[in-house]
């Protein structure tokens, strides 16, 4: 492509990016056909089909030249109705990543730093960095388990500065108990985003200590439990005044037609089958550990819908994902980014239904001779 020269020199396009920015590794996936995708985090059900027929029956009688709902002020009164919280204390978006983003860039200092630990999720920096301040993440642990100590001796150094942690974490499957989090609330003097994304597989309910805690916003979405991933729908939960700033720099109409009531509907009418799969996922989720360290693979304790487990080398984890993809089991290989090192040799593997249980099994039955023979 011939390029103008003159004023701009031999300047590449890309300069013209925040050199912060230009220095973030790009979040990518690569999408690979499987017979079992336990590589993303999602379910393996669908929303029942009869939901999905609503949702479109009542998407193709809706007005589509006209914006919708300004705010999705319907969807907000059905969560605040949901969470016993008042609805002008809800905000949504497509995706709870969306209204992460949204909140940094309105709470983090700019210049500043935003205290957060690794591992952690990889689009965390990104957010923190893209709204112009400093990620302060501390390093991971050997056992990966988050440092509550340590963020609180950082608290008490500075306790105005915002803090980013994920509770179910990803992507160790760890989960700070209330307590834990009231210990850091009362620490800071700065807002607390907690993102909650793996809520409802997590015997931790962090939503009581909303009520004595403004500094305190909870990230949740549709994409896990609600089987909605496909459609980008998350909200967060904070103080309605806190909400309302919020609302002055989220954009117009955020969420359209198809995320307002597909959201509504399975608020309404798909809680029974949601809390069915979530169930499943709870009665499966030792199965699975059982199975996976049976097979010679550490496994991290989980509260989520997903395990992290570790090989005993990186080119073990390697040649297992290789080897499960090979016979149609997808998995995720998170050994890489900010907290690499102390990942090196670790899979992330969604819990899947019944027929991804005993495929990974016989897949791992086949894969682990080959491994034990490989390691000599």
């Amino acid at each position: 492509m011939s390029r103008k020269r003159g004023k701009l020199g031999n300047l590449e396009p890309a300069a013209w990016v925040r050199p912060e920015l230009r220095a973030l590794p790009s979040y990518d996936y690569v999408p690979v056909a499987g017979d079992h995708k336990l590589d993303q985090n999602e379910v393996p059900w669908e929303l029942p089909r009869w939901v999905k027929q609503e949702v479109a029956r009542r998407l193709v009688e809706t007005d589509w030249a006209r914006y919708p709902d300004f705010h999705a002020e319907g969807l907000r009164r059905e969560l605040g109705r949901l969470h016993g919280w008042p609805w002008e204390g809800v905000l949504v978006g497509n995706g709870s990543n969306e209204l992460l983003a949204l909140a940094l860039e309105a709470l983090a200092p700019v210049g500043g730093e935003v205290l957060g630990a690794e591992p952690c999720f990889g689009l965390y920096r990104m957010f923190v960095t893209r709204a112009g301040a400093r990620p302060r993440f501390l390093p991971p642990r050997p056992d990966l388990r988050l440092p509550v100590a340590e963020l609180q001796a950082e608290i008490e150094a500075d306790p105005r500065r915002p803090l980013l942690l994920a509770s179910p974490n990803n992507p160790t499957g760890e989960a700070l108990s209330p307590a834990e989090i009231e210990g850091l609330l009362d620490r800071l003097e700065a807002p607390l985003l907690l993102d909650n994304a793996y809520a409802e597989f997590c015997r931790h309910d962090y939503r009581p200590l909303l009520a004595g805690h403004p500094h305190l916003l909870l990230f949740r979405t549709f994409s896990k439990a609600w089987s909605l991933a496909g459609l980008r729908l998350g909200y967060l939960l904070a103080h309605p005044d806190l909400v309302r700033e919020l609302i002055k720099v989220k954009l117009p109409y955020n969420l359209g037609h198809a995320g307002a009531i597909a959201g509504q509907l399975a608020l309404g009418r798909a809680q029974p089958a949601a809390r069915r799969r979530v169930a499943v996922i709870l009665g499966r989720r030792p199965q699975w550990a059982r199975g996976l360290a049976a097979a010679g693979l550490e496994v991290f304790p989980s509260e989520a819908n997903f395990l992290l487990v570790r090989c005993p080398s990186a080119a073990e984890a390697k040649r297992v994902k290789q080897g499960l993809a090979a016979r149609g089991v997808l998995v995720r290989e998170v050994g890489s980014g900010a907290a690499g090192g102390a990942l090196a040799g670790c899979l992330r593997i969604s819990i899947g239904g019944g027929a991804a249980l005993r495929a990974t099994r016989a897949a791992l039955a086949e894969i682990q001779p080959a491994l034990v023979e490989a390691g000599r």
